[in-house]
């Protein structure tokens, strides 16, 4: 459980193992409230989303419902998983992400370090190759001056631990959900 060799376990290392997550495999709306007749769609989800849960699933009627949070951009409503016509929304899963451009895995957020840190950065950073598997730890935020998407995550080949960039400045992907 020590991924990071600190002698303790990381909050986020504690979290990501109690997570649950889903991932969007159809478009839905993201409610206000259980009830679907007196709720307003917040906003639409779309497939390829990942949405932490935080509450349920509950019946609601002939759906199967759930309140969570929108990993996008930290909304938090209610969503259906499975609708009454056998309509899928939600599947398990929406922390695994496939390396589908190549990327480094660096020890700090930052990367733009001075040139007095790049050799112990060079020393502390490890190609990912197309194909790789990682486990966020620390969901994508953006890196100001950069304009970099980057997450923290474990590679699951071999437990390293650190951060990938996820999105370039000129909206190049470098991971896929899967």
């Amino acid at each position: 459980l020590d991924e990071e060799k600190t002698g303790a376990v990381t909050r986020e290392t504690f979290v990501a193992l109690l997570r649950s997550m889903m991932k969007v495999v159809k478009d839905v709306a993201l409610t206000g409230t259980l009830s679907l007749q007196d709720s307003k769609a917040l906003r639409r989800m779309e497939a390829g989303e990942a949405l932490e849960v935080l509450e349920g699933p509950v019946k609601e009627g002939e759906l199967t419902r759930l309140r969570g949070r929108a990993m996008l951009d930290g909304q938090e409503g209610w969503v259906t998983v499975a609708g009454n016509q056998g309509s899928i929304f939600l599947k398990e899963g929406g922390s695994t992400f496939k390396i589908v451009k190549e990327t480094i895995l660096t020890e700090c957020f930052e990367i733009d370090a001075p040139p007095s840190e790049v050799r112990k950065i060079k020393e502390s950073t490890r190609k990912l190759k197309l194909g790789e598997m990682v486990e966020v730890r620390e969901w994508g935020k953006k890196q100001e001056g950069t304009g970099l998407t980057r997450m923290k995550c474990k590679v699951r080949s071999d437990g390293l631990v650190g951060w990938i960039t996820t999105v370039g400045n000129t909206g190049i992907k470098f991971v896929e959900m899967v």
